[in-house]
């Protein structure tokens, strides 16, 4: 029912942007109107990812507030981690010994544009402390997406899409402990 009425509202659409432009003598401006009734349903497309770009290198990324101290057996002779696996991720036995993650939490940011954001916390175990968090968006696209697209997925910040992301913030979590005598 859905479809059928999609349908018939963009034939309808498509009649009056016709309708409009044969009426338009100026060759110029009938090109305006055509260009003006293409944007009115995608308006919002490129402002929302100019605006999305702008606030994930403003407010997005990871920030570190503590880090924990891990004995040698955790480093490598060059001082590399041996406790991140081949995607960055932390062991398990460590994860469960020293982090916990809770849910992240998701706010609307713009309600025009459609834009979340997202906040995940991590802390220590132990102490319930802060150690980091990591703050991205979501980007849910322009109105005709958001409507009437059957699957449509948001888009984050490129620096949470990166290969070595796990590794540089599971990394920056940790440092090698410092002996005492």
């Amino acid at each position: 029912m859905i479809g059928l009425f999609i349908l018939v509202a963009l034939v309808i659409y498509v009649w009056l942007a016709r309708f409009v432009a044969k009426r338009i003598k100026n060759r110029i401006a009938k090109y305006a109107v055509i260009a003006i009734f293409i944007l009115i349903p995608t308006w919002d497309i490129i402002p929302g990812k100019l605006y999305f770009k702008y606030v994930c290198e403003k407010e997005g990324g990871m920030k570190f507030y503590k880090t924990v101290e891990l004995p040698a057996e955790y480093w490598d002779e060059q001082g590399k981690p041996k406790f991140l696996n081949k995607q960055g991720y932390p062991d398990l036995k460590l994860m469960k010994e020293k982090l916990y993650e809770p849910a992240g939490r998701i706010e609307q940011y713009s309600t025009v544009l459609e834009i979340d954001k997202v906040t995940s916390l991590v802390k220590e175990r132990a102490s319930q402390d802060v150690l980091a968090e990591v703050t991205t968006f979501h980007l849910w696209g322009g109105w005709v997406s958001r409507n009437f697209s059957p699957h449509n997925t948001a888009i984050s910040c490129e620096f949470i899409q990166d290969y070595d992301f796990s590794r540089n913030f599971y990394g920056g979590l940790f440092k090698a402990a410092t002996s005492t005598r």
